[in-house]
């Protein structure tokens, strides 16, 4: 029976080992669901997450995953869900679905979901299937709902979970909060403000596609000399040095900047003429909402979630995933006319994807 009180009480469990996408999507629904629920939010690891989720004052217990092994994690789990006792728990990423559903079926039983943030980024073996056996069948039995961030996403699991079970909900950015934090100008944009600057932004990992952005450049600089173009890798990642590499042997290493890690990213979009997106697959990339909400050009491959947020713009979309696509992309993209850009549709909004989220979770509640 449904419990009269609105505000249901609801468990995230996250890792928070990171700050990329997913971490960035899990704060930015969170900031909006604590208008709904009682959160109560475990993480896996301490780090940037659990810093802005306590600025919010949103309760927070770390179970720190470098130091205590999976069953005293479940134990920890356990204990925590019967203090609590949520209405909803939610899990993210496979170990997290499998030890919060373990920990929940052998406790509170609460209604369980998960969000799927993004396809699998490899293919699996060894461990990592039997990991990636165990989450599937946790998703099916012991999960009562799953969420996809994309229409694509949500085909992708229909294969392996009921359909019934399916529920697409997009990533969301809050646009104000966004806006307010790009402060100031960039250096780039100050130290040379005549140059045409064109980005890429994520982690440096193989699925991101660098290398793409990277063989793009010479094609670019030898049709339009007469542009003063600099290029801009802003996100860190495994694949750095071989990356830096590439733009010494493509002789661009004078036009391209590798930033690293930055901590004023809605400050660098703003200062970007366009940012590119060369991903072999993606969900509903934050990066790609916060460059729309800013109002920055948007050039992506017609892939996954990046589809869906320019399908109105289907010129921004590059069906032809090499180097030529999408210089080809950039160069009709120069002679647009201003104004003619992608803006960002209010069914990417943070506030929307929380009351879709928060009325999901009432649902399950009255199953």
């Amino acid at each position: 029976m449904a419990k009269p009180d609105p505000r249901l009480r609801v468990m995230h469990i996250i890792s928070g080992d990171l700050w990329a996408g997913a971490e960035v999507q899990a704060y930015t629904l969170l900031s909006q669901l604590r208008h709904y629920c009682e959160l109560q939010i475990v993480l896996m690891n301490s780090g940037r997450l659990a810093d802005e989720l306590s600025a919010l004052d949103i309760s927070i217990i770390v179970l720190d995953e470098s130091r205590i092994g999976s069953f005293q994690i479940i134990r920890a789990l356990r204990e925590a869900m019967n203090r609590f006792q949520p209405d909803i728990v939610h899990t993210h990423r496979q170990k997290e679905n499998i030890l919060g559903s373990i920990a929940n079926l052998t406790s509170v039983r609460a209604k369980c979901l998960r969000t799927t943030h993004g396809a699998p980024e490899f293919s699996v073996g060894g461990l990592q299937r039997i990991q990636r056996d165990v989450d599937r069948l946790v998703g099916r039995y012991l999960q009562q709902a799953i969420i996809a961030v994309s229409a694509d996403l949500g085909q992708q699991l229909a294969a392996h979970f009921p359909p019934s079970h399916i529920h697409i909900i997009h990533n969301g950015v809050d646009s104000d909060v966004l806006r307010k934090s790009a402060v100031g100008t960039a250096d780039f944009r100050q130290t040379q403000p005549d140059s045409l600057h064109i980005g890429i932004l994520g982690r440096l990992e193989p699925v991101k596609r660098v290398d793409l952005f990277l063989k793009m450049i010479p094609l670019l600089r030898s049709q339009r000399p007469d542009l003063s173009l600099r290029f801009h890798v802003i996100g860190e990642g495994r694949l750095r040095s071989s990356l830096e590499a590439m733009a010494q042997s493509l002789d661009v290493k004078e036009q391209v900047h590798f930033h690293g890690h930055r901590p004023d990213i809605p400050a660098c979009i703003c200062a970007l003429d366009a940012v590119i997106m060369c991903s072999d697959h993606e969900g509903t990339p934050m990066a790609a909402l916060e460059t729309l909400a800013l109002g920055t050009p948007l050039i992506a491959h017609d892939t996954g979630g990046l589809s869906e947020i320019l399908q109105s713009h289907p010129d921004f979309l590059v069906q032809e995933h090499n180097e030529h696509g999408y210089a080809r992309a950039v160069m009709n993209w120069l002679q647009r006319p201003e104004g003619e850009n992608p803006v960002l549709g209010l069914d990417y909004e943070a506030s929307h994807n929380a009351r879709r989220t928060a009325s999901l979770y009432r649902r399950l509640n009255q199953v």
